[in-house]
């Protein structure tokens, strides 16, 4: 247990990491954040972290998602207050897409369908940011995705052990920071 409470610990505090250099980067004008999809993120994380408390427990692999969810809410407040960020009318239909999804997982008692929606719903979410990338990479161009890599990683490592619905989303987070980090890095400038 102990083990679990460092690995979860140090995993917040990577993603910490990662949304406080996103937010210098706002700041500093070199990214332009997708405000709605890190406002429904917000939403999306705590929804998540309340309703997996409720149901199944404190888990220590879910430090990382109380952390991101106080970080991506702080984001989009940045973001929004600084007048730097992106925002297309058609990411209103992503936003509603993903809050439905999020109505559909408060409202179900079944865990692998809160799940499966948390995880379509992040994604949907996420939609406007990964368009942006593809298209703008330099204004998404951020170490925050290499250390949402990692800390997905770390939340992966310590799920060994529990049932495999805790393995769900933190290998969707694995897979999407690791597309972003791609899409934002990988590409040439």
């Amino acid at each position: 247990m102990d083990i679990e409470r460092m690995v979860g610990v140090l995993g917040a505090l990577v993603i910490s990491a990662a949304q406080a250099i996103y937010i210098l980067n706002c700041v500093r004008r070199k990214i332009t954040p997708s405000v709605l999809s890190w406002f429904g993120w917000s939403c999306l994380m705590g929804t998540s972290l309340v309703s997996q408390i409720v149901h199944k427990g404190w888990q220590w692999s879910m430090t990382g998602i109380a952390s991101s969810a106080v970080g991506c809410l702080t984001i989009a407040a940045v973001a929004w207050f600084s007048g730097n960020f992106a925002f297309k009318r058609g990411d209103l239909a992503f936003l509603l897409a993903g809050l439905a999804c999020v109505g559909i997982y408060v409202c179900s008692d079944d865990s692998w369908v809160t799940t499966i929606f948390a995880i379509v719903a992040d994604a949907l979410l996420g939609v406007p940011t990964i368009v942006k990338a593809w298209r703008l990479p330099d204004l998404e161009r951020s170490v925050a995705w290499v250390l949402g890599v990692v800390s997905a990683a770390l939340s992966l490592s310590i799920c060994v052990g529990h049932s495999f619905i805790y393995v769900l989303f933190p290998a969707y987070l694995l897979l999407f920071n690791g597309s972003m980090a791609g899409l934002t890095w990988g590409r040439r400038r």
